[in-house]
């Protein structure tokens, strides 16, 4: 009995601990709306790719820390095939990870750049045939986060990634929390 009450308490006792001292590095954690236009050959596809990020800042001392990223994306798309008279489908699913360094300059302003990979995976389906490819890229970006007051970011950033003769482009708009 006393070990059932025990462990709880050392387990809440330890967390309080760890976000106490996590507190003082200033970690600030967003969430955000992503989407990616994407060229093929220069001609822009229609219809976004609509998604979400996550991010994850950790300060390393006063100004300088590691800033990692989750972007998740996704459009499904419909079509008719005139000459063939048949109906289509396709789902493009758009990953990115990527991480970085951070730098903070005040209170107010913080920067970062990212690097990592993006992975496409496509799938297409019509009467006749399926069809399904994944590839994997270099991505790279940069951002700029600001906080209007000390507990609330706004974070804004752009990734970039090639895959094959596709360029992918990724904007991000994100609140955050800062502790």
């Amino acid at each position: 009995m006393k070990n059932k009450l025990v462990t709880p308490i050392v387990a809440i006792a330890l967390s309080i601990i760890t976000f106490n001292a996590s507190a003082n590095l200033k970690n600030t954690l967003s969430f955000g709306y992503a989407q990616t236009q994407i060229k093929i050959d220069g001609d822009k596809v229609d219809g976004a790719p609509k998604g979400i990020n996550i991010k994850y800042d950790h300060k390393l001392n006063e100004s300088f820390g590691i800033i990692g990223s989750i972007i998740y994306n996704h459009k499904k798309y419909y079509c008719y095939d005139v000459q063939d008279e048949m109906n289509a489908q396709s789902n493009f699913n758009y990953y990115l990870l990527t991480a970085g360094p951070s730098y903070r300059f005040n209170e107010y302003i913080n920067i970062y750049g990212l690097i990592g990979t993006s992975i496409i995976s496509a799938k297409y389906k019509d009467d006749i045939e399926n069809y399904h490819e994944k590839k994997a890229s270099l991505s790279y970006g940069v951002g700029l986060q600001i906080n209007p007051i000390s507990n609330i970011a706004i974070d804004a950033s752009y990734e970039y990634s090639k895959v094959n003769d596709a360029n992918l482009g990724t904007w991000v708009l994100g609140v955050g929390y800062r502790f």
